[in-house]
This record gives C-alpha cells, structure tokens and sequence, in this order.
C-alpha cells in the first residue's frame, strides 16, 4: 500500500462515526509515514503513524507526554482511539 493509498483509508476509518464526534480531520503522509491530527470528543489529538516490520508503531502526542503502540492494522487505529479519547 503507497501512503495515497494509506492516507485515504485512514480518513475512512476515522470518518465512519465509530469513534466519536469528529472534527477538523489532517491525515498527511510524509517519507517517515503519517501524520494525523484531529479534534475527537472536544480533545486535540495528535497521532504519528510509522510502518515497521509488525504492522504499525502508533504514536500518541498528547500535552507533552508521548506513547507508543504497537497496531497491527490501520484498524487497529480505531480501538486505540476508542480507549484512549
């Protein structure tokens, strides 16, 4: 999958309503991977995705505090989502 293609399919997991109240959607990929940015339930989110050998590491930045996940499909992205806002 090229990062068009990556890029596009984030934008429809994340539009499907599964998540919460979504506004102001970025999804941009750059040559490390993707950035995606997004106010979700009135919180600022701000994710990094980078592709890796198991899937994805799903960055969390988030007032200054960083975490990492490991997902093993662009799916994945909605449960992390789901738990965390």
């Amino acid at each position: 999958m090229n990062s068009l293609e990556m890029e596009n399919e984030i934008r429809v997991l994340l539009g499907s309503g599964e998540i919460g109240v979504l506004e102001g959607l970025l999804v941009d990929s750059a040559d490390w991977g993707v950035n995606i940015r997004m106010t979700l339930n009135e919180n600022f989110v701000e994710v990094d995705l980078i592709k890796n050998w198991d899937g994805f590491e799903m960055i969390l930045l988030d007032d200054q505090n960083r975490s990492s996940i490991q997902i093993d499909e662009l799916k994945d992205i909605l449960q992390v989502l789901k738990s965390h806002y």
